[in-house]
């Protein structure tokens, strides 16, 4: 939930004011606003360096079971750790320009130099390397002096011998100052040092949560300095004044900090200038939810904590969206074992393991109401696929064009005789059917299938932007309009598409009504939006403006067909691999079985991950939501956890 924060002032003698703050971080909720207008402090340079060498660390793995016995100090460590990496960056380009040298001048052998310069000074010649194009050195004749040596990729290499110094056209001279030999032995040296400098910072890698305890130690010191700081001095030396948040229900707390102070405090108005922090508290389920309303923004102070909102509607379309109890089963297998392999995972991670879990739960359940398990086809008189939620609606849908006789059933009926013989919903789905490649596809079945699930994905759109409005009613009235406009769409919007929906096969509401209902609701619906925005928010000529929203309400109900689309993709997707796997063989369809669930199971969580996501942040927040504020950041002692671990607090 999110908290309400107090503006207090906080008033004392100087000499109390070292105690006040270190009492005040140790107990680590009371966010300092500066009073002194003084120049911040700048970063201690032990934290920069430290930062820097757990940034080098941390892209060098080591085991969590390696133990490190430190032997210097975090800071002199971080020191060294950032000079290896120096060096080690030098004798990278070092490699670099060594392999480039080599490969430049390889063609030409390995010799001495020192022999190579004495030659020329006792014969009295000048010994040049050249190189050319070799479709230009083809058609060019070259003088006696010129000796071939041979090509490489698309050039030519030549050795003059002169009298002088001589250029030739269309030639470069390549100039060898260490012979290829001499190069390769310090490429080797090199190659040497960079193993024993990678070596150093691997075995260092270990001393992580060594240097990020340093470096938290220097932050701790560094942000209750930058506190003191932000104190002024309203009458000289003898008193400190500063402002604080406090959360409402650390009002006590606060009192029993100050018990053994000194020091004062009051209570003050919040100005209208203030940007106050948005401070969340939550355990357990709403925790997670709560990590991902961060991941797009932060509430506003004033905005109602969406997080476990978030959380149960995230694994709601996240499940929609994979569709499948097998995909679900191996996430939770995932899940399990991220659970069994960090057994004392604490903060985020232990979070995000619990997040896995919900998850694929979900997408469990969810399979099973569908009948769907690893895109296997499962025939309708399967137990599995005959107590599944989808065919008992599929079958009630069925019963009620059997009863009705309308046109749909006519339909089968002419294109399927035998549906006419059927005496229930299940025989007239299975009747319902033609041979195709030597396989039994059911019309009706599929569907009826499909019309489902794509108005259960609208009838979660509507239900889902109707809490939205419902969440924020008292702020905004015309969320009651868009309700009843909403309600009112989905009951006479299938009478333009001459649709059958679920409240009609299941007997609730017959179509004639729901047709009249619903078309006087959608007019109902636009006049109250009209009437609260006239009267209630004083909108005046806004009232007509916020009538056409309603396009973009009817827009925000339509994209939650991306719950269908996005499962249907993924369903067809895999029964393709079955099919292919089965067409290839046992070895060879196993691996493609194999490979295309595993790409299947990578872009559903893709999908899972960003649409389950978007329509939340999107359609769901753009009526109950805020946003753009910021976490609240008291004075508080950071520290790891567990120093096993990289958790840290």
């Amino acid at each position: 939930m999110i908290v309400d924060l107090l503006k207090y002032l906080v008033v004392g003698p100087k000499q109390e004011m070292d105690r006040f703050f270190a009492l005040a971080q140790r107990a680590g909720f009371m966010e300092f606003i500066g009073l002194s207008h003084k120049k911040a402090l700048e970063m201690p340079e032990g934290a920069k360096i430290l930062t820097a060498a757990l940034k080098i660390v941390r892209g060098h793995s080591a085991p969590f079971q390696e133990p490190y016995h430190p032997v210097l100090s975090p800071l002199e460590l971080a020191k060294q750790i950032v000079q290896w990496n120096l060096s080690y960056e030098k004798l990278l380009e070092e490699q670099r320009v060594l392999h480039s040298e080599v490969a430049r001048i390889a063609i030409f052998g390995d010799f001495s130099r020192p022999e190579l310069d004495h030659l020329e000074v006792e014969s009295k010649r000048v010994i040049q390397f050249f190189c050319m194009k070799s479709d230009l050195a083809n058609e060019w004749i070259h003088p006696p002096e010129v000796i071939y040596i041979g090509t490489d990729y698309d050039l030519d290499y030549f050795v003059a011998i002169n009298k002088e110094k001589v250029q030739y056209p269309k030639m470069i001279e390549i100039l060898i100052d260490q012979p290829v030999g001499q190069l390769r032995q310090r490429l080797r040296h090199v190659n040497a040092e960079i193993a024993e400098v990678e070596h150093e910072i691997h075995q260092s890698a270990r001393a992580q949560n060594y240097l990020q305890g340093g470096l938290y130690d220097y932050l701790n010191e560094y942000h209750l300095q930058l506190a003191k700081h932000d104190a002024s001095s309203p009458l000289g030396e003898a008193l400190f004044a500063i402002e604080a948040w406090v959360p409402r229900s650390k009002a006590k707390a606060l009192q029993g900090l100050l018990s053994s102070l000194d020091v004062h405090v009051e209570e003050i108005a919040i100005e209208p200038t203030d940007r106050i922090p948005t401070c969340m508290e939550n355990r357990g389920a709403p925790h997670i939810g709560e990590d991902l309303v961060l991941v797009y923004d932060t509430p506003a102070s004033t905005d109602k904590d969406p997080s476990l909102w978030v959380l149960i509607f995230f694994s709601l379309f996240f499940a929609m969206i994979v569709s499948d109890a097998g995909y679900g089963l191996v996430y939770l297998v995932i899940g399990l074992i991220l659970k069994w392999k960090f057994k004392e995972a604490t903060g985020f991670l232990r979070r995000f393991i619990k997040l896995i879990l919900i998850a694929s739960s979900a997408c469990i359940v969810w399979g099973i109401c569908t009948a769907s398990f690893f895109g296997i086809p499962i025939g309708p008189d399967n137990p599995f696929r005959k107590t599944s939620f989808l065919h008992y609606m599929a079958v009630r849908k069925a019963e009620y064009h059997m009863q009705m006789k309308d046109d749909v059933y006519e339909e089968y009926v002419r294109e399927y005789p035998a549906v006419a013989q059927v005496t229930n919903g299940h025989d007239f789905l299975v009747q319902a059917s033609y041979m195709l490649d030597g396989k039994l596809q059911y019309d009706a079945l599929g569907s009826f299938y499909d019309s489902i699930l794509l108005e259960i994905s609208l009838l979660i759109g509507c239900i889902h932007l109707a809490l939205s409005f419902l969440r924020y009613l008292f702020r905004n009235w015309t969320g009651l309009g868009w309700i009843v406009f909403i309600v009112g769409g989905y009951l006479y919007f299938p009478s333009h598409v001459d649709a059958t929906s679920i409240v009609n096969f299941m007997g609730w509401i017959s179509k004639p009504v729901a047709y009249a209902i619903g078309l006087q609701l959608v007019f109902t619906g636009l006049c109250l939006v009209f009437l609260a925005a006239l009267f209630i928010q004083k909108r005046r000529w806004g009232a007509l403006h916020e009538l056409t929203n309603a396009v973009q309400v009817f827009a925000d109900v339509l994209s939650y067909l991306r719950l269908y689309a996005l499962a249907l993709a993924g369903m067809i997707m895999a029964a393709t691999f079955n099919d292919l796997g089965l067409q290839l063989g046992l070895i060879g369809g196993v691996f493609v079985i194999l490979l295309g669930h595993v790409i299947n199971l990578t872009l559903t969580v893709q999908s899972g991950v960003i649409h389950g996501l978007r329509l939340n942040f999107l359609e769901w927040y753009h009526y109950s939501f805020e946003g753009g504020g910021r976490l609240f950041n008291p004075l508080r002692i950071r520290k790891l956890i567990n120093r096993n671990r990289n958790a840290c607090d």
